[in-house]
C-alpha cells in the first residue's frame, strides 16, 4: 500500500466515524481479530498521539485490530 493509499484509508474511516457508520466496533469480531493477529501484525500505518484514554486511533479511524501501529506518548 502507498503512503497516498493509507492517507486515504485513514481519511475514509474518518469519515465513517464522524456520523457514527464505523465497520469495525462490533464487539462479536474482537475474538476473531484478536486471534488473527495473535501469530503476526501487517499494520499499514503509524499513529503517534498523545496518552488520552478518551481517544482511541483505531475508533477514530474506524480500523480493527492490528490494522494500525499506534504510539502513545505524554504531553507536559
Amino acid at each position: 500500500m502507498s503512503p497516498d493509499e493509507a492517507l486515504k484509508r485513514l481519511i475514509e474511516g474518518n469519515a465513517r466515524f464522524v456520523p457514527g457508520h464505523m465497520t469495525h466496533v462490533a464487539p462479536e469480531e474482537v475474538a476473531s481479530a484478536r486471534h488473527n493477529v495473535a501469530t503476526g501484525q501487517t499494520p499499514f500505518a503509524v499513529i503517534v498521539g498523545c496518552s488520552d484514554s478518551r481517544v482511541a486511533p483505531e475508533i477514530v479511524f474506524d480500523e480493527g485490530l492490528g490494522d494500525i501501529f499506534v504510539i502513545r506518548t505524554l504531553e507536559k
